[in-house]
């Protein structure tokens, strides 16, 4: 369903860039058009750093993943966080897998939100036994903060769902 969404939002960012493309192919000259304001008249004395970035908050997942005999999984992947001053400066990335009909929890791991990109490693079973072969993954990372209120309040501010392989680590 996510996936749905995300092709839907990618149709319709072309069809509304797709006549700014044709107008400024049309065969106009920079003369045509007005002059363009500098980014210091747009907004003098912005503080860049205050500006939110909305490619801030990313998560990954691995496609491959380690299964051990005892049917412990191991999943990898690579977050970043953003730092808002107004939030903690901590997350948590939370980790299923799906493998046939078992779902379970396998874990979570603490995230540091500073703005750059950083690994993560969830390894647990959550009461299932995992094989080798295919497997689902969904991962979330929930930042916790007040957001107006006194009682901080989680809020998912990355997931991804990505089909992973689970491979035995080579002895």
């Amino acid at each position: 369903m996510r996936n749905r969404h995300r092709i839907v939002g990618a149709v319709a960012v072309v069809l509304i860039s797709a006549p700014a493309a044709h107008a400024t192919a049309s065969g106009a000259t920079d003369s045509d058009f007005p002059a363009v304001p500098s980014r210091s008249d747009l907004a003098p004395g912005l503080d860049r750093s205050a500006v939110p970035l909305s490619w801030g908050d990313s998560l990954t997942v691995d496609r491959t993943g380690y299964v051990t005999r005892g049917g412990t999984v191991t999943v990898y992947g690579s977050f970043r966080c953003s730092y808002d001053e107004s939030d903690s400066s901590h997350a948590s990335i939370l980790v299923t897998v799906t493998q046939g009909a078992e779902r379970h929890a396998v874990g979570a791991v603490s995230a540091l939100c500073d703005g750059l990109r950083h690994r993560w490693v969830i390894a647990g079973n959550g009461g299932a036994r995992y094989v080798r072969g295919p497997a689902y993954v969904d991962a979330r990372m929930v930042r916790f903060g007040a957001r107006g209120g006194v009682v901080p309040m989680p809020r998912t501010v990355a997931d991804t769902e990505h089909e992973i392989k689970l491979i035995s680590p080579v002895s």
